[in-house]
């Protein structure tokens, strides 16, 4: 059987033999490791702002628990923004975790998502 679909799969030529050489526009850079960088310095100040925009929500509703004087209504609202922040960080630490198994399931490297190695061109 897998002798019947190799011989029926016709080996597709190279795109040099067809078309010849293709030269990149204008502005397009070569080297894709300036892309790599771009992105990986996107995702990690998207990160950073995330974990200082929880730790300010955590900050302050403690700050909120401390002086709520009492108010049952100031102490559970004070109360769920630590838990919503609380929450947030597990979030962004939990999804380098689901990234990395996806990237070991589909790619079989921990760090070829987060951390691509692309080949020139």
């Amino acid at each position: 059987m897998i002798n019947i679909i190799n011989k029926l799969i016709v080996k597709s030529a190279q795109a040099a033999d067809v078309v010849g050489t293709i030269d990149l526009p204008a502005g397009i850079p070569k080297d894709t490791t300036q892309t790599t960088g771009i992105i990986s310095a996107l995702v990690r100040f998207i990160v950073v702002v995330a974990g200082v925009f929880a730790l300010w929500q955590l900050l302050s509703g403690g700050l909120q628990y401390i002086t709520s004087g009492g108010d049952k209504g100031k102490i559970a609202e004070a109360q769920n923004k630590i838990t919503m922040s609380l929450i947030g960080l597990v979030i962004i630490a939990g999804s380098f975790l689901i990234i990395a198994i996806i990237s070991q399931v589909l790619f079989g490297d921990f760090g070829a998502i987060l951390l691509p190695k692309l080949q020139t061109i």
